[in-house]
């Protein structure tokens, strides 16, 4: 009997040995590889009530998300328990809490929940996202977002810098990163008129090879294997207000993004926001919060049609925090919330002509044709002189209609900024191998397990590309100056100046390339300027001899 017990006892042990193991314990590695392609998708500020909400606008009241539901997420920051987009994405993104305004980069101050061993050494320096990784790894790499590509949430994922708001410096990385596919809006950062260097970057981009194009009917038709397409000068519209003829939907953008990226063998990582829930959550705007939830869970289900068609494939689902503090019921419903008919919250967002941005934009100067825009918009003709006063006299006059909406339909807000609760966590993994994400984690913890399951090292990546030039360079002998080459020096445009023996080298920051005494070599990775010290790619310190 006790050889039987030992047997089975051993038995068990080498079984449980080869089942996958998903938990917060990053230090655990996979020895293979064992997923080919993620699908990371942010539906940014979509809270737990928010996501309520926008259910009863669906038919059936069903979500694709509903059937990958797996848990919720704790959204703190690395030094304070309120998120922001840049931490929460860079968390996201490279597995370490960060702070604000950081994207991509280690943060000055831990102390919050979800910390990891701190060290100070590293503080404001750049650190390895899964995007970075994937590329590396010879998989194929997309952006797609709804705002302009180099807003936070989906810079954080090619990007480096301690300030969000540099979105010159943000989407030059991403140019020189040779990403396949890039889909979102945002030309005024890539012309030379708008940019503060001066640069040309969509000229950089056609030879490079991309097809660079700003329609809706150019993406739906394009045949390119390596694609930009920016589709507004900013950002795109609200998906209830957009030009449908010039702006494709979040859904079409990635249904799109996913046909380039899996025509690799190697597989690929896709990143998706559904940016512009937040924005409509700070505005108090419940219709183009509820029009966006619903575009966002369009682009869900073409993730996940193709996940379930394709093996070794992952989609996540999480949003960086909530915003607004929305509520179905408010003041106004507190003795009546067992007799309000469904009708009585939905009714008036349902059959809007538009939210509270385009309605906002009618406006005249003074405000004075409000019962005229308002009736024209919401179909309300017996808007009160109180309700007039009140969203002629509010700062923001988009923010005054969407609180008059909100009101008249019982919905609740707490406030025009970021709010603390945990989010939901969506997770599907098409290897049975594999087991999704699940429970309540921290933010961070995706990074982790998508790094996990795709079999990367991020922290033996940070060491590979963002080396401390100076200390690396001296140490060879060199000599370096940080300089700003730029003819007009009103334009910002620095290099990296190395010289060596009788060799110059030229580093210009934000780029892969180097000038070897006037010659120009590629090399992995990008030369970084973080505004306290340079950093190099080990692959670029190696060029000077």
């Amino acid at each position: 009997m006790k050889k039987t017990l030992s047997l089975l006892l051993a038995l068990a042990l080498v079984l449980t040995s080869f089942v996958p193991t998903f938990a917060a314990d990053s230090s655990k590695k996979e020895e293979q590889a064992v997923i080919k392609n993620v699908i990371m998708m942010i539906p940014d500020g979509m809270s737990f009530e928010a996501f309520t909400l926008a259910r009863w606008f669906t038919p059936d009241w069903k979500f694709a998300l509903d059937e990958i539901l797996t848990g919720s997420v704790r959204t703190n920051n690395s030094d304070v328990p309120m998120a922001d987009s840049a931490p929460a994405a860079t968390a996201m993104s490279t597995g370490y809490k960060s702070e604000a305004p950081y994207i991509g980069c280690y943060p000055q101050t831990f102390g919050m929940a979800g910390a990891k061993n701190y060290d100070p050494a590293k503080a404001d320096m750049p650190i390895a996202t899964v995007l970075e990784a994937a590329k590396y790894s010879g998989r194929s790499t997309g952006v797609v977002s709804t705002s302009r590509v180099n807003h936070a949430t989906p810079a954080a994922f090619y990007s480096h810098h301690p300030n969000r708001s540099e979105y010159d410096t943000l989407i030059e990385q991403g140019v020189y990163q040779n990403l396949d596919v890039v889909l979102g809006a945002g030309t005024n950062y890539l012309t030379a008129e708008k940019r503060n260097d001066g640069e040309d970057l969509i000229s950089v981009l056609k030879d490079k090879g991309y097809t660079f194009i700003t329609k809706r009917d150019e993406l739906l038709n394009t045949k390119a294997n390596k694609l930009w397409g920016l589709f507004a000068k900013k950002d795109l519209a609200y998906d209830l207000e957009a030009d449908k003829t010039v702006e494709p939907s979040l859904e079409e953008m990635t249904k799109k993004a996913i046909e380039i990226l899996s025509k690799n063998e190697n597989g690929f990582f896709l990143i998706v926001e559904g940016s512009e829930i937040d924005w409509a959550g700070h505005s108090n705007d419940p219709v183009n919060m509820v029009g966006d939830i619903l575009a966002y869970d369009k682009a869900v289900k073409a993730a996940l049609d193709f996940a379930k068609t394709n093996k070794d494939t992952v989609v996540i689902s999480a949003a960086d925090h909530g915003t607004g503090g929305i509520t179905m019921g408010n003041y106004h419903t507190s003795g009546t919330y067992t007799k309000n008919k469904l009708g009585y919250y939905t009714d008036l967002i349902k059959n809007a002509k538009g939210g509270a941005l385009k309605a906002s934009n009618e406006l005249d100067e003074d405000r004075t044709n409000i019962r005229e825009v308002v009736k024209k918009y919401f179909g309300i003709t017996d808007l009160t002189d109180e309700e007039v006063k009140f969203i002629k006299e509010y700062d923001s006059a988009e923010s005054g209609i969407g609180l008059m909406i909100s009101e008249r339909s019982g919905i609740g807000w707490t406030t025009h900024g970021h709010v603390g609760g945990d989010i939901g966590l969506y997770c599907y993994s098409s290897n049975p191998n594999v087991p999704a994400l699940s429970g309540t984690i921290m933010n961070n913890e995706i990074g982790e397990y998508i790094a996990r399951v795709m079999n990367f090292d991020l922290d033996a990546l940070s060491e590979k590309l963002f080396v401390p030039a100076r200390p690396a360079l001296e140490a060879k002998g060199a000599k370096i100056q940080w300089k700003n080459v730029s003819e007009n020096k009103e334009k910002k445009n620095h290099e990296l100046i190395v010289t060596k023996g009788s060799n110059t080298y030229r580093f210009p920051v934000n780029k892969n390339i180097v000038y070897v005494n006037g010659q120009v070599k590629e090399f992995d990775g990008l030369t970084l300027f973080n505004e306290k010290a340079v950093f190099l790619p080990k692959a670029a310190i190696d060029l000077v001899k």
